[in-house]
C-alpha cells in the first residue's frame, strides 16, 4: 500500500480506466487562469465584511464538537468518532443534528419548503470545436449525457448522506448557447437561467467573468466551476455569492513569492545551465494577464510579496495567451530575459506559453532556472512534455494540483463507485464532483433557513479538510492560514521538479519520457509553512512520481458499499 517512486516504460491497455480521472484536468485545457483543487469550506465565529455585508458564522445547525458528542442522536448517516458523514471521503461535512420541525419554508428565490431549485450547465461541443477536438484527443469525455448523468449521480449520492432540512433538490440541466469565453452568450444564458428563478448554479461559461457577474446581479449562488479564478475583488464585490476553486489568483501569487522568498533568494542558481548556475540569482518574472487586465491585481500582490521579502526582479514581462503569435513574443522575452541577466525565470500562467518560451531560450543558448509560479496545469506532465526538455530540465516549484495518483488512489472515483458499484459515466468526474460537494457542504452547514447569506456562512463554518498529498488543504473563511478572509479553496502546494529522464505514464496513460517529481513524497505546505531549507529538490530518494495505491495514512474512512 505504500507509494512507489518509479514506473518502468510498458504499454497497458487500461491506462486510460486508471488515468480517467486525469482526463478531468485537460477538460480546463483553455483555462489559462484557473487552478484545480477541490472545493471545500472554511471557518470561525468571526466576520468579514464584503459590498453586500457582512458574512457571519454564528448560528446556524447544531454541529458536532466534544461537547455534544455523546449527548445527540446524530442518525445514521454520521461517524460520531469522526464527526463526518459516513461516506468515504476526505471532505465528507461534519455531521449536523438530523432536522426536524419547520424550515423556513421559502427562505430565498428557488427555495421552497420542500425543494432546492438548483441549474447545472452544461456547455454544446459544437460551440466550441477545436478545444473539444483537443480533449477528445487527449481521451476526455465530452459527451452531454454523459456529464449529466454522473451530475446526477453525485448530487443523489451527496443528497442520501447529506441534511437538507426536509427539502429536495430539484435539477434543471442547462444547454449552453456559446463557448467558454462568449461574452454575449454567457450574459443571455444567464439570464435565461435567472428567469428560471434557481438557488445555485453549477458550471458555466466559467472563462468569462460576465457569466459569474450576471448570475451574481440577479442574487443567483454561483458554485465550483461556475467561476474560475477571478480576483478577489471581484468575489467580494459580488459576495456571498460566488464560491469557486483552487486558491483564488492572490493566494497563489503569496505562495510563489514566498517559495521564492524562503527558498531561492539571495542564494546561487544551483539549478540552471552550467554557465549560470554559478551565479547568484537575478530574477525575472513572466505573467500572464488578459485584455481588460484580470490578473493585474493577481500580479501587483505578488510583486508587492516579493518585494516585501527583498526580492529584486531584473525584468518583468506581461504576456498575452495569443498562440498566433507566441513564437514571435517568445523571441522578444528570452532576449530581455538574457539581456537583464536574470538567472531564474519566474513563471505564473497558462500551460501553453512555456513551449514557446523555452525553444526559444534553447535557440538563443540561454538556459536559466524556470521557476513554476501560480499556474494552470504547468504543473501536470501531459503539457511539460511538450516543452523543450533542455530548458525544463531546470524547472521546479508549485503544483498547486495533488499528487499524481492511478485511478484507484482517486477518492472522486471510489466514492462513485462505492455508492453504485460501477465507475462514474464521465471520465471528467475528478472536475465534475467539485459542483455538488460545494453546493451540499454548503446546504448542510447553512441550516433550515437557507438563503444565499446563510450558505455563505456554511461555507465559512466548515473546518480545515485534508492536507494530505492525495488530498490537498481547503477551507475557506478565516483559519489564519491567509492574509484577512479565504474566498479561495486549495489553502496548500506541493513542490516538484522536472526529471526528463523518468519513463513512465502521464496523466491521459501516455508512456513517455519526462515526469514531474514531488519533494518529500509528497508532502504539502500552507503558506506560513514554505520551507526556508531544500525539501529535496532534484533528489531522486526523497521524491516520488506517482502513487499507485492510497498509502494507509492518507486512505478516507472505510465503510460498507452500499451497491453490494
Amino acid at each position: 500500500m505504500e507509494p512507489t517512486n518509479r514506473r518502468e516504460t510498458g504499454t497497458r491497455p487500461s491506462a486510460m480506466k486508471r488515468y480517467g480521472p486525469f482526463v478531468a484536468i485537460v477538460v480546463v485545457i483553455a483555462i489559462v487562469v484557473a487552478v484545480i483543487a477541490i472545493a471545500g469550506g472554511g471557518s470561525s465565529d468571526k466576520k468579514t465584511t464584503a459590498d453586500t455585508g457582512p458574512v457571519t458564522t454564528t448560528g446556524g445547525p447544531v454541529v458536532i464538537n466534544d461537547s455534544n458528542r455523546n449527548s445527540v442522536s446524530w442518525g445514521p448517516n454520521c461517524n460520531t468518532k469522526l464527526g463526518t458523514v459516513k461516506i468515504p471521503y476526505t471532505y465528507a461535512a461534519p455531521c449536523v443534528k438530523p432536522f426536524t420541525g419547520d424550515n423556513g419554508g421559502a427562505t430565498a428565490p428557488g427555495v421552497t419548503k420542500d425543494s432546492i431549485k438548483v441549474v447545472v450547465y452544461v456547455g454544446d461541443p459544437a460551440k466550441n470545436p477545436l478545444q473539444v477536438a483537443s480533449l477528445r484527443g487527449a481521451g476526455a469525455d465530452t459527451s452531454p449525457a454523459s456529464q449529466k448523468a454522473t451530475y446526477q449521480g453525485y448530487i443523489d449520492l451527496f443528497a442520501k448522506y447529506y441534511e437538507t432540512y426536509g427539502r429536495k433538490i430539484d435539477v434543471t440541466y442547462f444547454d449552453g448557447t456559446g463557448g467558454p469565453m462568449d461574452e454575449v452568450a454567457a450574459r443571455a444564458d444567464a439570464k435565461a437561467i435567472a428567469d428560471m428563478h434557481p438557488f445555485a448554479v453549477l458550471n458555466g461559461a466559467n472563462q468569462t467573468p460576465a457569466w459569474s457577474d450576471e448570475l451574481a446581479a440577479h442574487q443567483i449562488m454561483c458554485l465550483g466551476n461556475c467561476s474560475l479564478a477571478v480576483p478577489e475583488s471581484f468575489i467580494t464585490g459580488h459576495a456571498p455569492y460566488i464560491f469557486g476553486t483552487g486558491p483564488t489568483p492572490e493566494q497563489a501569487s503569496d505562495l510563489t513569492a514566498k517559495l521564492v522568498g524562503n527558498l531561492l533568494n539571495g542564494k546561487k542558481a544551483q539549478f540552471a545551465g552550467d554557465a549560470l548556475k554559478n551565479k547568484e540569482r537575478v530574477f525575472g518574472i513572466a505573467h500572464y494577464d488578459t485584455i481588460d487586465g484580470q490578473q493585474t491585481a493577481a500580479f501587483a500582490r505578488l510583486k508587492a510579496d516579493l518585494t516585501k521579502a527583498g526580492v529584486k526582479i531584473a525584468a518583468d514581462l506581461p504576456f498575452l495567451l495569443d498562440l498566433s503569435k507566441a513564437q514571435e513574443n517568445a523571441r522578444t522575452m528570452i532576449a530581455k530575459l538574457k539581456a537583464a541577466g536574470v538567472t531564474s525565470v519566474i513563471f505564473t500562467g497558462d500551460p501553453l506559453t512555456p513551449s514557446s518560451l523555452t525553444k526559444e531560450a534553447t535557440a538563443q543558448n540561454y538556459f536559466p532556472e524556470w521557476i513554476i509560479g501560480s499556474n494552470v496545469l504547468v504543473d501536470i506532465a501531459l503539457f511539460a512534455r511538450t516543452y523543450d526538455q533542455q530548458q525544463w530540465k531546470h524547472a521546479f516549484g508549485l503544483a498547486l494540483t495533488m499528487a499524481r495518483t492511478n485511478q484507484d488512489a482517486r477518492e472522486s472515483y471510489n466514492l462513485y463507485k462505492w455508492q453504485y458499484g460501477k465507475p462514474p459515466p464521465n471520465n471528467t468526474y475528478g472536475v465534475i464532483i467539485v459542483d455538488p460537494l460545494a453546493l451540499f457542504t454548503g446546504i448542510q452547514l447553512a441550516g433550515p433557513k437557507l438563503t444565499p447569506e446563510s450558505f455563505a456562512a456554511g461555507m465559512f463554518r466548515a473546518p480545515v479538510m485534508g492536507g494530505t498529498p492525495l488530498s490537498p488543504a481547503t477551507s475557506r473563511g478565516h483559519h489564519n492560514l491567509w492574509p484577512g478572509t479565504d474566498w479561495g479553496g486549495t489553502d496548500d502546494t506541493g513542490l516538484i521538479w522536472w526529471n526528463p529522464n523518468v519513463t513512465g505514464e502521464d496523466e491521459v496513460g501516455t508512456v513517455g519520457k519526462g515526469l514531474y517529481e514531488y519533494t518529500a513524497m509528497g508532502k504539502r505546505w500552507l503558506l506560513k509553512e514554505m520551507p526556508t531549507t531544500d525539501p529535496g529538490l532534484f533528489q531522486p530518494k526523497s521524491s516520488i512520481t506517482i502513487f499507485t495505491t492510497i498509502p494507509p495514512k492518507y486512505a478516507p474512512p472505510n465503510y460498507p458499499s452500499p451497491a453490494k
